[in-house]
């Protein structure tokens, strides 16, 4: 994957290293899976099932127990696998989040930035030292097992 393309994402648990999380990814938005792999997702947002075109979604890291199968048209926020570290080299269980367009990396901060729910990626000046803003919260990347990098899912 490109430099700076990538959000990683945790899955709240009591325990680090690696397994399968009970806690599963969702769908970032509404499309059809495209492809998988070991590890790998590939969501195609225009659902033509062709990742060259459009906007796609990769996600990594995810468990193949429990994954949905190719074909399977979703929507925002339905279940697709599991957080795990399969797929690559991992340190903790995670999901590794990326977008393309016409099949051509796009910058997680760049000019189309990377925004869920209502969260905008920010890049921080080293590879995974990044943070999350929306409205006046922010949310700054942190690789330790505390509550410093928990996403509100509420407004308050």
């Amino acid at each position: 994957m490109a430099p700076w393309a990538a959000l990683d994402f945790a899955p709240p648990s009591s325990v680090t290293g690696c397994m399968i999380s009970s806690v599963p990814t969702t769908a970032v938005a509404d499309g059809v899976v495209a492809r998988d792999g070991e590890g790998l997702l590939v969501l195609d947002l225009d659902g033509d099932g062709d990742e060259r075109t459009g906007w796609v979604v990769i996600y990594l890291h995810i468990a193949g127990e429990g994954r949905v199968p190719v074909g399977t048209q979703v929507v925002t926020g339905e279940p697709l696998g599991f957080p795990s570290c399969e797929g690559g080299s991992s340190t903790g269980t995670h999901i590794h989040l990326a977008r393309k367009y016409n099949g051509e990396w796009m910058v997680a901060d760049g000019v189309v930035p990377f925004v869920l729910s209502g969260w905008r990626a920010i890049r921080g000046a080293e590879p995974y030292m990044g943070y999350l803003v929306k409205d006046e919260k922010m949310v700054v990347a942190n690789s330790n097992p505390d509550n410093l990098s928990i996403i509100p899912l509420i407004d308050e």
